[in-house]
C-alpha cells in the first residue's frame, strides 16, 4: 500500500502544482486587475475633486451676489457690474451673470453686445428648461443646476438657478426678491477637471444618473464606458449627483506576466514531477527494515515521533497519541502530511515541500514551529527539535522529532501578525495620512503618503513631537481635545474619538489643513498609551471658506457706512421741525431698524475677532439670574405658544440670592439667549425647560430639555453650520454659543444621554467667579 502511494505521490504533487499555477494565474489576473483599478482610482479621483471644486468655485459667485442682494435689495446695474466684474475676476468659464428680479430680467452681466437686455421674463423668453429650473429653485428655496446644453453662442452651457430671499421682516417671513442666473461654460470645467487631455490612457464619461435601463443621460463622452465595468465616483451639485466614469482606454487587459506564469510553471512542474518521481523510485529501491526504538519514554509530556524517509510515521509515543486523540497503535505507518500536518501552512505554502527538504537535511532546520491537526479537526501547534537517525555507514534513515505544544502563544503571534500585516498594506497604500502617537504626543508612525502631502521624510518625523509640526492654535486645540478625550475614558457611553480639522506645517514652509479623525489608543486596563489619527487633505476646502468668509465681512463692512445716515438722519430730521405723532414714529423705527442691523453686523464681526483668538473681552460682574429672568420675559411670547414651563434652580448662591460671574455682559446675554431659545424650539408643546445654576465647585449653567438631537448631527452639534433644524436653523446659534464660551475661557459640552432629553451645559473657569 505505501508502494502504491509512493508511485501515485509525483501525480499528486503534479497536480497539485497545477492547481497552484492555476490558482497563481487568478491571483496574478486579480492583482494586475486591482492595480489596474487602483490606477484608474487614482486618476479619476483627481478628475472628480478638479470638476467639483471648478463647478463649486463658480457656483460660490452667485453665493456671494445672492448674499449681497440680500443685503442690498435696490442694487443698481452699475453696482452689479462692478461687483460681478470683481467676483469673475481671474476666472473664466463664467459666460453671464444675470440678476431676474420677480423673474424678469435686471441685471446683465457682461452685456458687450447690448443683445442680452433687461425686461426679458423667464416663463416667456427664455427656454422652458431655465423656466422649469427656476420654477424649482422657488419651489424647494436652493439652487438648481441643469444638465449641459447647447447654447446660442456656441458650445455648452451649465446653468445655475439661485433664489434670493429678502431678510425676514416683523412678522418673520422672508419675501421672494428673484433669482441670480449664472451661465457656465461647460468645456472649461471639462478641461480644468482634466478630461480633455488630462489622463492619456483613459476613456472618461460623465452622466446624470437614472433608474431605468438606459443608465441616465451622458453629459460628456461615451456612454459605452458604463458599460465596461469603469471605476465610477460621484461628483455631488446641488440636490443630487452626477457619476464620473473611467476605463484604460481600449478596456481593461490581461496581466502582461501571464504567459511567462503559464511557460515558466509548466516547466516547473513538469521539472519537479519527475524529480520527485525520480527520488521515489530511487527511495523504494533501497529502502528496507529498521530497527524500531526499543523503548521511549512513554510517559513524557513530550510529542515524540519517528518518520522514516518517506514521510510516514513508524513511531510515537503515548502522549502523542493522547495529544492527537488517536488510538494506540492507529498512526504508526499513516503519512504525516495530510495526518498530523495539513497540506500546506497558513501561508499557502506546500507543506510536503517543507517535509521533504527536512528528510534531506534535517541539520539545516534543527527547529521548527508547524500547524498540526488533531484526529478530530482541531488545529494545534506544536514546536518541534529535529535530529536524524543513521545506519552505521553514516546515511540517514529515520527522523527523530520531539514536539512541545505551543497552540496558545502561536495563535496569539499568527493573529497579531495577520493584523499588522493588514494594517501596514492598509496603511502604507491608502492617500489619506495615517499617524500614530505614543502617550507624549510623539510620532510613533506616519503613512509614506504623509511625505507625499507635506514633503517630510519619514526619519524626519518619527520620535519627534506632533507639535513641531503643527501652527500654534492647531496645535493648541488638539491638546485641548485630547485631554477632554482622556477625561471621557472612563465613562464608557462616551466615545474617546472625534473629527478635528488640524492646519499642519509643510516642509517648504507652507501650510496645509487635514480633518482628522482622532482616537486615544488604550491598553487592557483602560490606560492610554497613544494617539491614532487619519487625515485628509482638505486645504482648498478651507480655502473656499475664508475666501467666502473674506467675501461676507467686506459686505458687512461696507455696510457699516449707509447704515450711519439711517441711524443719524432721524435725529436730523427732527430738529428741522414739528412732527406728527405718525411721523415720529416711523422715524423711531427706522432708528430701532439700524440699530439692530449695525448690532448684528458688529457682533458677526466680533464673531470673526474670537475665531481669530484676537478679541478683547470686556468684563464686569454679572447677576445670571437676573439676566436669565430677563431673557425669561423676552420670550414670553413663544414660551406661552407653546404651554412650556420654564424652572431656574440655583446652587451655591450667595445670601443675596444673587449669582455672580465675570464675563462681558453682551456676550454672555447673547451666548443664554441663543441656548434657551433653541431649547424652547426643540422642546414639543407642553414640555418643560429646567435650567440649573451651579456654583459649588465651578461656575455651571445647565439647561435641559425634552427632545433628543438627531443622532447623524451629534458629533457635529456645536460645528458651524449645522443645525437640527430642517428649514429655519442658520447652524450658527451653538457655535456662536461655544466660541463666546471658549473666548471667557469656558466651555459648552452637550449631554445625551438620557433617552428623551437633551441637556447643555455652559462652564466658566472658577477664576470668573466674583
Amino acid at each position: 500500500m505505501q508502494r502504491r502511494f509512493a508511485y501515485i505521490l509525483p501525480l499528486v504533487v503534479g497536480l497539485a502544482l497545477a492547481a497552484t499555477i492555476a490558482a497563481g494565474l487568478y491571483a496574478d489576473q486579480e492583482r494586475y486587475h486591482q492595480k489596474s483599478r487602483l490606477g484608474v482610482f487614482y486618476k479619476l479621483s483627481t478628475m472628480q475633486g478638479g470638476f467639483e471644486n471648478s463647478l463649486n468655485n463658480r457656483l460660490h459667485l452667485a453665493t456671494a451676489l445672492k448674499t449681497y442682494v440680500m443685503l442690498d435689495p435696490e442694487i443698481d446695474r452699475a453696482t452689479f457690474a462692478s461687483l460681478a466684474r470683481g467676483l469673475v475676476s481671474g476666472m473664466t468659464g463664467i459666460r453671464f451673470i444675470e440678476l431676474a428680479r420677480n423673474n424678469i430680467i435686471s441685471h446683465v452681466y457682461p452685456d458687450r453686445d447690448g443683445t442680452r437686455l433687461p425686461g426679458r421674463g423667464l416663463a416667456v423668453d427664455f427656454p422652458s428648461n431655465i423656466g422649469e429650473l427656476a420654477a424649482r429653485a422657488m419651489a424647494t428655496r436652493r439652487r438648481q443646476i441643469a444638465a449641459p446644453s447647447p447654447a446660442f453662442e456656441g458650445g455648452e452651457t451649465i446653468v445655475s438657478v439661485t433664489p434670493i430671499y429678502t431678510q425676514a421682516d416683523s412678522s418673520g417671513d422672508r419675501g421672494y426678491w428673484g433669482l441670480v442666473i449664472m451661465l457656465i461654460d461647460a468645456r472649461t470645467l471639462y478641461r480644468e477637471a482634466g478630461f480633455v487631455n488630462g489622463s492619456p490612457g483613459l476613456d472618461v464619461a460623465l452622466r446624470i444618473p437614472s433608474s431605468d435601463v438606459l443608465g441616465g443621460q451622458t453629459l460628456y463622452g461615451k456612454s459605452k464606458v458604463f458599460e465596461q465595468d469603469p471605476v465610477i465616483m460621484n461628483v455631488p451639485i446641488p440636490d443630487g449627483y452626477w457619476q464620473l466614469a473611467a476605463v484604460p482606454a481600449g478596456g481593461w487587459q490581461a496581466s502582461p506576466t501571464r504567459p511567462y506564469i503559464v511557460f515558466g510553471g509548466s516547466i516547473a512542474t513538469l521539472a519537479v514531477t519527475g524529480l520527485l518521481a525520480a527520488a521515489i523510485f530511487l527511495l523504494l529501491g533501497r529502502l528496507r527494515e529498521r530497527e524500531k526504538y526499543q523503548y521511549l519514554v512513554q510517559n513524557a509530556k513530550s510529542i515524540i515521533l519517528r518518520i522514516d524517509m518517506a514521510g510516514n510515521i513508524t513511531f510515537c509515543n503515548e502522549h502523542a497519541e493522547e495529544f492527537y486523540g488517536y488510538e494506540p497503535g492507529e498512526l504508526i505507518g499513516k503519512p504525516l502530511i495530510g495526518t498530523l500536518i495539513p497540506e500546506k501552512n497558513l501561508e499557502g505554502e506546500s507543506m510536503k515541500r517543507y517535509i521533504h527538504r527536512l528528510l534531506k537535511n534535517p541539520s539545516a532546520h534543527p527547529f521548527n514551529e508547524t500547524m498540526n491537526v488533531c484526529k478530530n479537526g482541531e488545529v494545534v501547534w506544536v514546536a518541534w527539535a529535529h535530529e536524524s537517525v543513521n545506519a552505521k555507514d553514516g546515511s540517514m534513515v529515520e527522523l527523530l522529532s520531539v514536539g512541545t505544544d505551543i497552540t496558545d502563544r502561536k495563535l496569539m503571534e499568527e493573529a497579531l501578525r495577520q493584523s499588522e500585516r493588514q494594517y501596514r498594506l492598509l496603511a502604507e497604500n491608502v492617500t489619506d495620512v495615517i499617524w500614530g502617537l505614543d502617550a507624549d504626543l510623539r510620532y510613533t508612525f506616519v503613512s509614506p503618503s504623509d511625505e507625499t502631502l507635506r514633503g517630510f521624510k519619514r526619519y524626519d518625523v518619527l520620535g519627534r513631537p506632533i507639535e513641531d509640526f503643527l501652527t500654534p492654535a492647531s496645535c493648541r486645540r488638539l491638546t485641548s481635545e485630547v485631554e477632554a478625550m482622556k477625561g471621557r475614558v472612563a465613562d464608557s457611553r462616551r466615545p474617546v474619538s472625534m473629527t478635528l480639522d488640524l492646519e499642519f506645517v509643510s516642509a517648504d514652509g507652507a501650510s496645509v489643513w487635514l480633518e482628522n479623525r482622532v482616537g486615544l489608543l488604550l491598553n487592557d486596563d483602560g490606560e492610554i498609551i497613544g494617539v491614532q489619527g487619519v487625515g485628509r487633505d482638505i486645504t482648498d476646502r478651507k480655502l473656499a471658506e475664508a475666501l467666502r468668509e473674506d467675501v461676507e465681512r467686506m459686505a458687512q463692512h461696507d455696510l457699516k457706512t449707509p447704515l450711519g445716515a439711517v441711524v443719524g438722519l432721524p435725529g436730523e430730521i427732527r430738529r428741522l421741525g414739528k412732527l406728527s405723532q405718525a411721523q415720529e414714529n416711523m422715524l423711531l423705527t427706522i432708528e430701532d431698524a439700524g440699530e439692530a442691523m449695525l448690532q448684528l453686523i458688529n457682533r458677526s464681526l466680533d464673531l470673526y475677532k474670537m475665531e481669530r483668538g484676537t478679541y478683547v473681552l470686556r468684563k464686569k460682574s454679572v447677576d445670571v439670574l437676573g439676566l436669565l429672568e430677563s431673557i425669561k420675559a423676552e420670550l414670553l411670547p413663544i414660551i406661552r405658544e407653546k404651554g412650556i414651563s420654564v424652572g431656574i434652580e440655583a446652587r451655591g448662591v450667595d445670601r443675596r440670592f444673587v449669582f455672580w460671574v465675570t464675563v462681558e455682559e453682551d456676550l454672555f446675554r447673547s451666548m443664554l439667549s441663543n441656548l434657551i431659545l433653541n431649547a424652547l424650539q426643540a422642546s414639543p408643546e407642553g414640555g418643560s425647560i429646567s435650567i440649573t445654576l451651579d456654583g459649588t465647585d465651578e461656575n455651571a449653567i445647565s439647561i435641559c430639555n425634552k427632545g433628543e438631537v438627531p443622532s447623524e448631527i451629534r458629533e457635529m452639534f456645536f460645528d458651524k453650520y449645522v443645525s437640527s433644524k430642517s428649514s429655519a436653523g442658520s447652524g450658527l446659534g451653538t457655535y456662536s454659543a461655544r466660541l463666546i464660551a471658549r473666548t471667557h475661557g469656558g466651555d459648552v459640552v452637550v449631554d445625551t444621554d438620557t433617552p428623551g432629553e437633551t441637556c447643555v451645559s455652559v462652564i466658566l473657569p472658577p477664576e470668573t467667579d466674583a
